[in-house]
């Protein structure tokens, strides 16, 4: 695996215009495409993949998660809404 900025991805997503389809098991999105006869499988996070793993982390006790922030610094509104 290489990783992928989250530009490069929606660069991709925008190019190839894929069928994105969500892993349950995994709690994600991926899709592949085929290039030069090889084909290659992305997964990826979005704001909403996230959220749901925080969700089901509190609800098996864990109060807190990390990220790296250069990866999710254009998700943080999405994921951390400011509260009023």
């Amino acid at each position: 695996g290489v990783p992928m900025s989250r530009r490069e991805l929606e660069e991709k997503l925008e190019q190839l215009h894929p069928s994105v389809f969500f892993s349950h098991e995994l709690c994600a999105r991926y899709f592949t495409y085929t290039r030069n006869g090889e084909t290659h499988f992305v997964l990826y996070d979005d704001a909403d993949t996230l959220s749901q793993k925080l969700r089901t982390g509190a609800s098996l006790g864990f109060p807190a998660a990390f990220f790296a922030f250069p990866e999710v610094r254009d998700l943080l509104p999405r994921l951390f809404p400011r509260r009023r």
